[in-house]
Parts: C-alpha cells; structure tokens; sequence
C-alpha cells in the first residue's frame, strides 16, 4: 500500500476524537452537572452508542464487508456509511439535551420519561443513530487496515492512529473549552455544527480513493466467508474465541469505564466549571496517553503486544489508586501527578490490545474484528452505564461524591488486575487452530 494512502487512513479516527471528546467531556459534563439530569440516565444515554453493537452491528458490518462488494468495494462503502449516519446524529445532539426534562430525577422514572419527556426519546434516537454509525464505520476501517498492513507495522499503524484520534480529541477539547469559558447553550450548539462538519471532511478526505476497485480479497478470506449465523455459532462453540473475548471484553473495560466520569469528577469533586475541568482532564491524561500510545507502538516489535499490556496494566492500577487518594484530599496538584501516571497506564495499554485485537483474525479480518469490537462495546456500553448507576447508588447511600468516584476507580483497578491475570493464557498459535478446524465445520454443516 502506498504511504500517501497509509497516512491518508490514519488520519481517519481524528473525525470521531473530536465528535466523542465532545460527547464524553462536554455534553456529558453539561447535562450531569449542569442540566442537573441523574448521571446514572446520561451515562445511559451516552452508552447506548455501544449497545448496538452487543446486538450484532459490528459483527454484521465485518462479515458483509467481508462478503459483499458495493461498485467494486468493499470496506468503503460503510466506512462511508458509518461516517454519515455519526455525523448528522452529533450535530443535533446538543440542542436535543436542553430539551430533556428530567433534572433531579433518578433511573426508576426513565420508563415513565421516555414516554412523557420527548426530548428524552428524541436524545436516545440520536445517540442510537450515532453508535450505529460508530460500530459500522470503525469496524470497517480496522478490517480495511488487517487487509493492507502486515503484522510487522501494525503496532506502528494502530499506534498513529490511535494518536492521531487521541491528539485531535485533546486539542478541540482544549479548543471548545476556551471557547465555553463563556458559556451558553447557542455557543455549545455551535461547537457541535463546527466539529460535525470538521469531522464529516477529514472522513470523507481519509477514505475517498484508497481501497482499490474489485481488490481481491486475502488468500482464503472468501473461502471461508460465513453468515451472520454461523459467526455466532463460531463465537460460542470455540473456546480459545470466547477467552479472547473475554479478555478483551475486560481489558476494554478497564480502560474506558472512566471515560466519561472524569469532568464530572472535577465538576462534583473540586468544584470546578466547565470551561476548566475541559481544559484539565482530557489534555492532562489524554496528552500522557497520546505520548505512550506512540511510544509503546512503535516498540511493540520490540517489547511484544503482552508485555506492552502488562505495562500498561500497572500503571493503570496505579494511576487509579493516585485519582481515589487525590479525591479524599481535595489536592488539585498531586490530582495532576494522577492524571499523567494514568495516562502512561492508558496509552500502553490501549495501544498494546488494539494492536493485538487486530493480530487475533486467522485471517477474517471482517468477521473476528466484528467479534472482537462486539465484546468491547459491550464492555463500554456495560462500562460507562455500570459507572452511573455506580455514582448515583453511592451518593445516596454516602451523602458525598468522593466515595462515589471511589468505587468506580476501584471497579477499574479490579478490572485490571483480573486482564493482567488472563493475560499469559492467551495464545494465537492456539487460537488459528481453532479457528481453521471450527470455520471447517460450519461450513460443513452449513453444506449438509
């Protein structure tokens, strides 16, 4: 593949960091502190994106783009579509939130609200219209990069593009909140028309042109293209599949289940606005992270994707246990010193299990990438509406947020440790295996 091309695609995910750094840091922030909605509806809220994907999105976006062409193509056609369907959702975000009507109220009136609050449904369609697209178009793209990268440069393309996402969600949130230092919510809309539009060119800039027309698939790859069903059954009745799956269902958790608690942290925690904990959370930690996801990617061929991840794991541990101590004592300094040793922790770690998610294919890029992105967005999905409900359960029985925030950083803590213990039983060698003998016989029931 042509360098122009390889750059060209790892500037993709730089779309979606400045649609998702709004949507976790901002609009989250908003509609839990300031809009006084229960976090335990918002976080459900933001969480349905995934849920999509725990009912097949991501497996069926791989396996069709594994088996279909669309005027030549394969990949593109729902990279494209994915990309649309977020883009149009993420602009009318914003003005939907200040239409919800449930400040102060808590999960058991959710069932009543989405009937009688039409802002309320009309925010859930959108967020369920975006995690559509999100599922469709990511899982698309890193099959089209299994496709074109050989294992040797994979860390090293992860590791960009996982960069590149992480640079741009720092740098527009740093943006948006200078520019929210004056807060309304017209300005907050605007952010929204702005990042959308921003998001939707470097998309369309990113993928336009670069998969070849009628490519040939990999050697194999349409041999054992399966259906939907059969993908199913593959994940269920394998067991070097499913303890994949597991792993990195957990190791996914620990790393995103803090993903949109940290401005409210600061918001409930240190008292801080919006415009600062903007400023704070996600440029301190996300720019520590961007610095180990490039540094840990490219020394992946070195170090290897285990031992990668079991570097990242420690300073997860530790940077988490920092951010619970930093709670009690309201010190806005060593809460700083927290941020960045979680960051290290997230960045190795991330990059080490992304790179080692996209190795894990025998060869069906589509169709395990599909599986492999089910189980992390069930961990998200479970994640982040896990950490709501865990905020809002604690706070009422405890009267304070710290001891809140507590129990969702040891519930990471917890997770990583059990990732770091399942680690060394992971095997590819093992994994191909199983994967050659039971697609074998899926298809040879699927003949009979």
């Amino acid at each position: 593949m042509k360098t122009l091309n390889l750059i060209r695609l790892s500037l993709f995910q730089m779309g979606f960091g400045i649609m998702l750094g709004f949507l976790h840091d901002t609009l989250n922030r908003v509609m839990t502190t300031d809009l006084g909605i229960s976090s335990t509806i918002v976080f459900g809220l933001i969480s349905l994106k995934e849920l999509l994907a725990i009912f097949g999105v991501k497996v069926w976006a791989g396996n069709m783009s594994d088996r279909s062409h669309i005027f030549g193509l394969r990949r593109t056609p729902y990279i494209l579509l994915g990309l649309l369907s977020c883009v149009f959702s993420f602009i009318f975000a914003p003005a939907a939130a200040y239409e919800v009507s449930v400040a102060g109220k808590t999960f058991s009136d959710l069932l009543v609200a989405v009937i009688t609050d039409t802002g309320l449904l009309k925010l859930a369609v959108i967020f369920l219209v975006f995690g559509f697209g999100l599922q469709v178009a990511t899982t698309a793209y890193y099959a089209l990069l299994a496709d074109t990268v050989g294992e040797e440069h994979i860390g090293k393309v992860t590791g960009a593009s996982w960069t590149l996402m992480v640079l741009t969600t720092i740098v527009s949130t740093r943006i948006v909140g200078s520019y929210l230092d004056v807060y309304s919510p017209e300005r907050l809309i605007i952010v929204a028309e702005v990042g959308g539009f921003i998001a939707l060119c470097i998309g369309l800039f990113a993928v336009l042109g670069v998969e070849k027309r009628n490519a040939q698939s990999k050697e194999g790859k349409s041999k054992h293209s399966i259906s939907f069903s059969q993908s199913i059954r593959l994940l269920s009745s394998s067991p070097r599949t499913l303890q994949f799956a597991f792993y990195i269902f957990i190791s996914i958790f620990a790393l995103f289940a803090n993903e949109i608690v940290m401005d409210p942290f600061g918001g409930d925690v240190f008292g801080m606005p919006v415009g600062t904990t903007t400023k704070l959370f996600r440029p301190t930690m996300g720019g520590t992270q961007l610095i180990f996801m490039l540094i840990v990617g490219f020394l992946l061929n070195r170090i290897g994707q285990k031992r990668g991840a079991h570097i990242g794991n420690f300073f997860g541990i530790i940077g988490f246990s920092m951010l619970i101590a930093a709670g009690f004592m309201r010190d806005e300094q060593f809460l700083r010193i927290a941020l960045v040793v979680t960051g290290i922790g997230l960045g190795a770690a991330s990059v080490s299990n992304i790179s080692m998610m996209m190795t894990m294919t025998a060869g069906r890029s589509g169709i395990y990438i599909g599986l492999w992105g089910t189980a992390q967005s069930l961990a998200i999905f479970l994640g982040h509406f896990g950490a709501g409900i865990i905020r809002d359960v604690v706070y009422h029985i405890s009267g304070t947020y710290v001891w809140a925030y507590a129990a969702i950083f040891m519930m990471e803590i917890i997770a990583f440790t059990v990732s770091s213990l399942v680690l060394p039983h992971i095997s590819k060698e093992a994994f191909e295996a199983e994967s050659e003998l039971k697609i074998a016989e899926l298809q040879t029931a699927g003949e009979a």
